[in-house]
């Protein structure tokens, strides 16, 4: 997946959970390829936009400008 992400071009946000052993370790990468910046949530693992779903929805909301 790591050398197709410079061909995304739609506005991203890098969102990931403290516990999610798969994308955190590359959170800083994918952002680097993305040219996005990132958050992290406060809880949670892969499944976290269903653990923490209202910090999850206030930082889209905010960083897509609706927040």
């Amino acid at each position: 997946m790591e050398p197709r992400l410079p061909k995304i071009t739609a506005r991203t946000l890098a969102v990931c959970a403290p516990d999610d052993r798969f994308s955190r370790p590359s959170l800083a990468k994918f952002a680097a390829a993305l040219g996005c910046p990132t958050r992290v949530l406060s809880a949670g693992h892969v499944a976290a936009p269903e653990q923490v779903p209202h910090e999850f929805s206030d930082i889209v909301m905010e960083w897509a400008g609706r927040g």
